[in-house]
């Protein structure tokens, strides 16, 4: 099968698109639950170094030289095997006539390299080629992270450069391997232009190919480095593509991954992970267990019946391959159990803070290379915490961040009382009247579409099913002239009218006579201070029009979002660190998180500067 991508089958897939499990999630669990909850469910995330630049420019440059052909493209050629990409990001495989490799004229083959001194002197031309593009591409990016902390030029160039040739030398390797060893039967099929596989590597070619190569050699005749080249080659996501369209799915949804690299010449599938570091610290624990899963989901998605053949971790600082132990048949049987039960748990219910304990696993030491260290972990079971991004907010850090826990504020002429975060409600109960009927109807998950007024005397309301769920328990006995209880609506005010949203989380009741929530004492607007944890969205012109941040207070955490008119002018100064009043904001929620909406009549101001409170 050797299949790379796969997606979850409609009719099995029983996860939420955007609350799956993957690999950085569980080693993220594994090193401490805690962390995770603040990570996944808090959304508070650390800042992105510069560091990113260096991952990205080496994994996108090595994937682009692979993709060339030492018998389609001479060392100085631009970057001429590019696939066309759709507007969803996908590679076009639906239009043959698109791909570029057929109709490029093979170089004479006096040109194609003869051994492997020659293959890596034209494939570090290719890196020359490459390289400047992929890394002004990188920084770039990393630049229009609202999220990024220091700067552009704190990224080391030449040492990702090394990383590059490392890894490119790490794949001739494989190319060789491939030489030496590939079975007379898989050549011959590959000469014919049989053997490509259901999902192909990335080379220019459409998905459907069956002309022979022009590199192929006639049937008996010794396999030559460029053929090695082209039947070695890896798959690996299409640098073209766009981010994220590429990943593979556990058959039922709920787990997600990408590979970096597939190898599949010698017939089975061996997975390879890139990482641009040079393999020391705790962090090359965690990638020895994302290998592991990653063997476990490739199983999953082939039915169960096709293991991997090796495991591999690519440190591209010292050139090293580290291989990974494959979990065994009895493992990977645990993995599913254990994982479907922990989904559950973290996933598919939304769990709390007591749910997710603080109990680090030690803190684990590694030389370069991924190499165990003497001793692998440190004796204090709370070394972890003490460099934790979290340490200030988690009760098991030693670290005071004067976090704002203010009652009261003088701005514009008038005091503006304080709530905490945590005192923040987003969901609330009215009683009314009902006006105004449509529906109940039933929708695709069972749940209950319906909207109507809610009359409380001269206060009134705008009952509806919310854009992100509906509720499921609805009182069969609703009509106009009923008397209900809303039970855990979210509430909002559109053109002064009281919205009161229903999700999966909200119902429907006959009021009792005890049942008295009166709608003049709902409140929408609140007023709430706190330090900027994270920029999460500022626009940029080319469809992002939104500015959020995530606030905490040394009571909790919320998210703040304004959009387009209301996004205001202070937003363009404001980083992350910086304390800032929200007054007059719009009490809201969103995937279960307290959120803080700037709307018209909404101010926004500064109290402290990152530079007047102690760092995160």
């Amino acid at each position: 099968m050797n299949v790379p991508v796969s997606v979850a089958d409609p009719d099995t897939n029983i996860a939420d698109p955007y609350r799956r499990l993957s690999a950085s999630q569980m080693v993220t669990w594994q090193a401490c639950p805690r962390l995770w909850y603040y990570n996944n469910i808090l959304k508070l995330r650390g800042p992105l170094p510069p560091q990113i630049i260096r991952g990205n420019a080496a994994e996108s440059c090595i994937s682009r030289v692979m993709r060339d052909s030492p018998s389609l493209v001479s060392k100085e050629s631009d970057d001429i095997l590019k696939s066309p990409i759709l507007d969803d990001g996908n590679p076009a495989y639906d239009f043959d006539e698109l791909w570029p490799s057929p109709s490029i004229q093979p170089l004479d083959e006096s040109e194609w390299p003869k051994d492997r001194a020659s293959l890596e002197e034209w494939a570090m031309a290719r890196v020359d080629a490459h390289f400047g593009r992929c890394w002004d591409d990188a920084v770039k990016e990393w630049e229009s992270l609202t999220n990024r902390v220091g700067e552009s030029s704190h990224a080391d160039m030449s040492e990702c450069r090394m990383m590059v040739e490392n890894g490119i030398r790490m794949h001739i390797d494989q190319v060789e391997m491939c030489l030496n060893n590939i079975s007379n039967e898989l050549l011959e099929s590959w000469r014919q232009g049989g053997n490509r596989p259901e999902w192909p590597s990335p080379d220019g070619f459409p998905l459907l190919w069956t002309e022979p190569h022009p590199c192929a050699m006639p049937a008996g005749d010794e396999v030559t480095w460029t053929e090695s080249w082209e039947i070695s080659r890896p798959w690996f996501v299409d640098p073209d593509a766009d981010s994220f369209t590429q990943t593979t799915s556990h058959p039922e949804g709920w787990f997600q991954g990408e590979y970096d690299l597939v190898y599949r010449w010698t017939g089975k599938p061996s997975v390879i992970d890139i990482k641009a570091s040079q393999g020391k610290g705790d962090r090359s624990g965690g990638y020895i267990e994302q290998l592991r899963l990653y063997a476990w989901l490739w199983w999953e998605t082939h039915g169960r019946i096709e293991e991997l053949e090796s495991l591999g971790i690519w440190y591209l600082g010292p050139g090293i391959v580290k291989e990974v132990v494959k979990p065994t048949p009895g493992e990977l049987e645990k993995y599913s159990h254990e994982l479907k039960g922990l989904y559950s748990k973290i996933h598919a219910s939304r769990p709390s803070l007591t749910d997710c304990p603080t109990t680090p696993s030690p803190l684990r030491y590694f030389e370069s290379g991924g190499v165990p260290a003497d001793p692998p972990t440190d004796s204090d079971h709370m070394a972890r915490c003490k460099t934790c991004d979290l340490r200030g907010i988690c009760e098991n850090g030693n670290y005071e961040l004067d976090l704002p826990s203010h009652t009261r504020i003088e701005r514009f002429g008038h005091s503006w009382p304080i709530t905490m975060i945590a005192d923040i409600n987003t969901r609330v109960d009215a009683t009314g009247t009902v006006s105004d009927l449509r529906g109940p109807s039933l929708d695709e998950k069972g749940g209950v579409e319906l909207s109507f007024r809610l009359q409380d005397g001269y206060d009134r309301a705008k009952v509806r099913t919310s854009r992100y769920g509906s509720p499921s328990n609805v009182t069969r006995s609703i009509s106009n002239g009923s008397n209900v209880r809303i039970r855990d609506a979210i509430p909002s005010v559109w053109r002064g009218e009281v919205v009161l949203d229903m999700d999966s989380e909200s119902s429907v009741d006959l009021a009792g006579e005890a049942d008295v929530h009166p709608i003049v004492e709902i409140e929408t607007r609140i007023n709430v201070i706190g330090r900027i944890w994270s920029v999460n969205a500022f626009p940029d012109g080319q469809g992002v029009s939104r500015w959020s941040v995530t606030l905490v207070d040394s009571s909790g955490t919320a998210g703040v979002i304004a959009f387009k008119q209301f996004i205001p002018v202070l937003a363009a100064g404001l980083s992350r660190g910086d304390e800032i009043a929200i007054l007059n904001g719009e009490v809201g929620e969103f995937n279960g998180l307290k959120q803080v909406k700037i709307g018209p009549n909404t101010r926004v101001v500064s109290v402290r500067t990152s530079e007047d409170v102690p760092e995160f």
